[in-house]
């Protein structure tokens, strides 16, 4: 979840760390910081808040030289403190380190470390890597066996960058089960969480395997297990598409992802020849299905279960990939185990995909972002294929999620398909100043509720999911039939429910859920294609095919969260806690 960069380069690095520090930024963060190694020092700037505050600190008190380290923190172990901050400096300043993932075994480490006279001074679980690796160095060990020192004592998953004082020339990388890759470039080499970090100066990367260490030079890098054997070093040349984020003229990335979402609709389904085919012909062939997704993506899992089901007679059971565990006795080689991630560094995504595999289940992913961890772990793929996604809320990635399980259920999607769902997008989207009416209303109470039946259910759970996520309101989604159960003692005088009702098999049902919410006081928000005198307030959604709903159905719930979240004056791209890239348990 943390943001990495390392950087050898020939002139000044700083400049460029906090430049490509602000790029990682979308991953989360609650503090950041740098440290360069200037005059055969290392020198360090930490700060609690955004890269621009250690951006303003850095044109401040500048530091400068050829080699450094910044990190954007999200916070795991520890407060957030500017002693937290990373990056963490050993006690005699000969190594400085930046962390993305958990050490499981730090407690005991840090008890050793203190009994031997290290001193530690902050409370993360990351500072005794640091330490171990001073104690390596100081017993006359070189990078590459301080290193693997430094591996076999951690237990847990990180992407560590190390910078050392005594080796000025090498910056030390060490993989396992976390992001890290390298860029190599013409006398610079830069190691990072994400090639966004560094793309507008080479599209020639490395992508490090798990339980790998690399030394990095600036005129290449060399990669070996963590019992020392060389590693093949394979260069990969990034597709063009992988460019800069850029909002143009829209006040927000999350805005400018809603609305790009009727033209992504057309490159969902443009997939490399084969690879929906061999696809579905996995799943054909399989005695059971599990869909494993986190958050938004699980949303998306549920209308794959429905529509595999329907078309392609398959029986699925979808699983919180937190939770795989419950299920994983039935990873078997009868299994076929469909894992969905926009990042595919999803960590508990990742780890029940690992599980399969061991168990010798066939895997099968869906990604936006490649190469990724999930996509080298996949038996085959399928690739979303809608460009960047800055915003932390998923948008444009659900939405494609969800149209892309249409076509593999259905073994593809026609032209006059996908020229339905995208007219019915722009129409949705048409409806954005009447969605400003209702959010000015949403935006005054400090609970919304959410009720769909049938496709409309997990589109319910996405909508709250949405306004938790931009707006920080308490927001429940609920599966209308459930309303008698329990929820309908929440509802009291203008408590307001958004009550997604298209005209389907499901419309009078629901429509009857939403006359007990107002027969007891509630405010009735319709999201449907028709008006009724139950609605309080009514948003239009367009008639299309009753599968499609749910496509139809997310922009106006998307664009409710965006607007309810904008009156609230919240960080929309960048909400409070979160992340883009779940990469820690």
């Amino acid at each position: 979840m943390c943001g990495i960069i390392g950087i050898l380069g020939r002139g000044d690095v700083a400049p460029y760390l906090v430049d490509g520090l602000g790029r990682l930024e979308y991953r989360g963060y609650d503090s950041a910081g740098m440290a360069v190694m200037e005059d055969g020092a290392i020198a360090v700037l930490r700060t609690v808040g955004t890269v621009e505050r250690l951006a303003a600190m850095y044109r401040g008190s500048p530091v400068s030289g050829a080699a450094g380290l910044a990190h954007t923190r999200w916070a795991t172990h520890g407060g957030v403190s500017d002693r937290n901050a990373h990056p963490h400096v050993s006690c005699g300043g000969e190594a400085a380190v930046i962390h993305n993932g958990i050490i499981e075994n730090h407690a005991e480490l840090r008890e050793e470390l203190s009994s031997k006279g290290h001193a530690f001074k902050s409370e993360t679980d990351t500072e005794v890597a640091v330490h171990l690796l001073e104690e390596a160095l100081a017993a006359g060990k070189g990078p590459l066996e301080a290193g693997m020192d430094v591996a076999r004592r951690l237990r847990g998953q990180y992407a560590l960058v190390f910078l050392m004082r005594g080796h000025p020339d090498v910056i030390l990388a060490m993989r396992k089960n976390a992001p890290l890759l390298v860029g190599l470039g013409k006398g610079e080499s830069i190691v990072a969480s994400d090639a966004l970090a560094f793309i507008d100066r080479t599209n020639r990367v490395v992508f490090l395997e798990d339980d790998t260490l690399a030394l990095v030079a600036r005129d290449g890098v060399r990669v070996y297990g963590f019992l020392g054997q060389e590693r093949p070093v394979v260069v990969t040349d990034l597709a063009q598409e992988l460019t800069l984020p850029d909002k143009h003229d829209h006040e927000h990335f999350t805005i400018k992802e809603i609305r790009e979402q009727p033209e992504a609709v057309e490159r969902v389904v443009s997939q490399v020849p084969g690879s929906m085919t061999i696809f579905r012909r996995e799943l054909e062939k399989a005695k059971r299905v599990f869909f494993v997704a986190a958050g938004t993506s699980y949303h998306a899992a549920l209308l794959a279960k429905r529509y595999f089901s329907d078309h392609m007679k398959l029986y699925g059971e979808v699983i919180l990939a937190s939770e795989y565990r419950g299920s994983e006795q039935w990873f078997d080689d009868g299994a076929v185990v469909v894992c969905i991630s926009q990042s595919g560094e999803t960590m508990d995504v990742l780890e029940a995909a690992r599980s399969a595999k061991g168990r010798g289940a066939t895997v099968l992913s869906m990604v936006n972002r490649s190469p990724s961890s999930l996509e080298m772990l996949s038996d085959a793929v399928v690739k979303l294929n809608v460009g960047p996604e800055v915003g932390v809320a998923a948008t444009k990635s659900f939405t494609a999620q969800v149209v892309l399980f249409y076509a593999l259920a259905r073994g593809g999607a026609s032209e006059e398909e996908v020229a339905e769902l995208k007219g019915a997008m722009e129409a949705a989207l048409a409806q954005e100043q009447e969605i400003i009416g209702v959010a000015e209303l949403v935006a005054k109470g400090r609970d919304v509720y959410f009720l769909g039946r049938g496709v409309s259910y997990p589109m319910a759970l996405e909508g709250a999911l949405k306004m938790k996520e931009l707006a920080y309101l308490h927001a429940e989604g609920l599966a209308a039939g459930e309303l008698k159960h329990g929820p309908l003692a929440l509802v009291d005088s203008g408590t307001p429910l958004v009550l997604l009702n298209p005209e389907d098999e499901t419309y009078a049902e629901t429509m009857s859920n939403g006359a007990e919410v107002k027969s007891r006081g509630g405010m009735v928000i319709g999201f449907s294609t028709a008006p009724s005198p139950t609605y309080d307030r009514f948003v239009r959604i367009p008639p299309v095919r009753a599968e499609f709903y749910p496509v139809v159905e997310a922009v106006p719930l998307q664009l409710l969260a965006y607007h309810v979240a904008r009156l609230l004056d919240k960080s929309i791209d960048k909400p409070r806690n979160l992340a883009k890239s779940v990469t820690v348990k």
